[in-house]
């Protein structure tokens, strides 16, 4: 038997004609061609794992992205399969994305958990300010709707408190994910574990100091805006009303009024600086010309936005608020600690309420 086995072994097939052919034997003896040795092939490559974006239905090839470069939808995690070496190598080069018209490095794409991404942070930060937007034009519908109309509403303590509620709530979103996402919290520039708290501190004064000068001031940037031709709005009547207002109010309303003022400090520098300013760093450089486009970008952006709310007496506070941003963008640059601004905020929210409040001459 064992014979006959290794006898069936070494008989082969022509490729070409199908004739029985030794295993001794090179061509074909009755069609002459060349037998072709069959070989093994080689198992093949396993193909790349891919994975289905649950948001747009965008096929996804890369292992290292966590979410899809075209919806930012959440990806499943990528299961990972024993590889030989030369796979591995092939695994760690960098991949490429096509974005219009050229292309980008998957890196670009890939969620950090120490920084932001363009596209991450942009994302965080609309999200945010659909929260601040949405719960804006709520508060103003709930004031009118107590209103015969807009033109007739009279501020009082109760509303000036309110209004304070959007500003305090739109902080948490980037907050709330880089908590679910195990982010560090180095994203937004708060470093927990830097040793220079007193340094801290003396960045936070020394900015606060330069808040007050700002607004200290805000009497001759008033009349600089009317001698521009501005006049739509009878702004000095308003502050001498509201800051009336705070005089006659009790330390029961000053005290959650100054408590809401440092928690909307805390949430604005959150959104504005831990999330845009941090973001666009990711896009500009680091020198001196980048780093100030940021600031000033921010400060804008902030200013357009308090300005479209607060039309149009807003029109008069628009270059304070770009120049009391713009400072805290300089005071955040420093050392790249978000405590360095909150400090400096909080600082000036308080004095500010308690010159008004005690009628200090020095103020407007």
């Amino acid at each position: 038997m064992s014979d006959d086995k290794e006898t069936v072994k070494k008989i082969k097939y022509c490729v070409h004609c199908g004739t029985e052919v030794s295993d001794s034997e090179i061509y074909c003896p009755k069609c002459g061609k060349l037998v072709a040795k069959l070989i093994k092939p080689q198992s093949k490559k396993p193909p790349s794992i891919s994975r289905i974006c649950p948001g747009c239905g965008s096929i996804i090839t890369s292992q290292i992205l966590e979410q899809c470069p075209i919806c930012n939808a959440k990806l499943e995690k990528a299961i990972k399969q024993p590889r030989t070496e030369s796979e591995e190598k092939s695994q760690r080069k960098t991949g490429v994305i096509f974005t219009n018209k050229k292309f980008v490095s998957e890196q670009k794409f890939a969620v950090k958990k120490d920084v932001w991404t363009i596209r991450e942070g942009i994302s965080i930060f609309t999200n945010a300010l659909m929260v601040y937007v949405f719960l804006r034009f709520l508060i103003i519908i709930l004031i009118v709707s107590q209103n015969s109309s807009l033109g007739s509403v009279d501020i009082n303590m109760g509303i000036l408190l309110l209004e304070q509620i959007p500003t305090i709530i739109f902080g948490v979103y980037p907050i709330w994910y880089i908590y679910s996402k195990k982010h560090d919290f180095k994203k937004i520039g708060l470093n927990f574990k830097n040793n220079k708290i007193f340094i801290t501190f003396l960045i936070g004064i020394l900015g606060a100091i330069c808040l007050i000068l700002i607004d200290l001031s805000s009497n001759f940037i008033i009349d600089f805006t009317y001698n521009l031709g501005i006049n739509v709005y009878d702004i000095k009547t308003y502050i001498v009303e509201e800051n009336q207002l705070i005089r006659d109010a009790g330390i029961l309303w000053i005290i959650p009024l100054i408590i809401l003022l440092c928690l909307g400090t805390i949430s604005t520098e959150i959104v504005y600086r831990g999330v845009l300013h941090n973001t666009l760093k990711e896009y500009f450089d680091n020198k001196l010309t980048g780093r100030i486009t940021i600031i000033l970008t921010v400060a804008l952006t902030y200013s357009g936005l308090i300005l479209f709310f607060t039309f149009p007496a807003g029109v008069y506070f628009f270059l304070i608020n770009f120049l009391v941003f713009s400072v805290l963008g300089i005071v955040y640059e420093i050392n790249g600690n978000l405590f360095n601004t909150i400090i400096a905020g909080i600082i000036y929210d308080i004095l500010i309420i308690l010159i008004i409040y005690h009628n200090i001459t020095l103020f407007l």
